[in-house]
């Protein structure tokens, strides 16, 4: 019964249609994953992260790839992309400070993302956790 609630609240979200501004550049803070036997120790980890978004539509590049994905009305973001063999899913919310409503967009003053991003190479997935802050 449980697993049917969160499923249910997952199902909620909805891309945003009122989006807050988290376009730019974001200094990063990673913290380590826990890799399986066998599978390197770290993933990209980049020290910067620019995302760029158009409406509810967010991209930005990891480790060469471009991201591609939805920000959602609760502010969360899920990015996913990559080739053959590599395959990243980079997500996180936005906590915005200083919020002002202007003509069907949202900006902000302060903006920091927290969330994860995972990397999948052959047998080996690493989940790496990160705060950024807007620069």
């Amino acid at each position: 019964m449980l697993l049917c609630l969160l499923l249910s609240a997952c199902g909620d979200q909805r891309p945003c249609t009122s989006c807050p501004d988290i376009t730019g550049a974001y200094l990063v803070s990673w913290q380590r994953g826990f890799p399986a036997e066998g599978c390197p120790a770290t993933g990209p980890q980049p020290v910067n992260l620019t995302l760029s978004q158009m409406g509810n539509r967010v991209s930005s590049l990891v480790d060469g790839f471009e991201l591609r994905g939805t920000l959602f009305d609760t502010f969360d973001f899920s990015l996913s992309g990559g080739l053959e063999g590599t395959e990243y899913s980079l997500r996180g919310r936005a906590i915005i400070d200083g919020v002002r409503a202007d003509g069907g967009t949202t900006s902000a003053s302060r903006v920091r993302v927290v969330g994860s991003l995972t990397t999948t190479r052959a047998q080996c997935v690493l989940t790496e956790q990160y705060t950024a802050d807007r620069l």
